[in-house]
């Protein structure tokens, strides 16, 4: 898009269409981080990293999703918009008379 006045080339940023499937891979790898961490501390102690699921662990289990599911999904649509966000490309300078 060009700016009708300066001449200014505008590139625009990412859609929420390309913010949200970055977020989604942000969340793909933060599954992926917390699996192999889990087996890491399985092989490491010998036996599963955590315990029988038990009703009392409801809160965690909550907890657990918001920071694998949640949380990176934000900042993966933050970091998509920080990276690729609207700016001037090109900028042309008139002599009006």
């Amino acid at each position: 898009m060009v700016c009708r006045g300066c001449g200014a080339e505008i590139v625009h940023g990412a859609s929420r269409g390309q913010r949200a499937l970055i977020g989604t891979m942000f969340v793909f790898a933060a599954m992926f981080v917390a699996a192999v961490l889990l087996r890491v501390l399985e092989i490491a102690h010998g036996a599963p990293p955590l315990p029988p699921p038990k009703a009392e662990y409801g809160f965690w289990v909550s907890l657990a999703v918001i920071s694998v599911v949640v949380v990176p999904y934000m900042v993966g649509t933050r970091v998509a918009r920080l990276f690729w966000r609207s700016r001037i490309r090109f900028y042309r300078h008139y002599q009006h008379q």
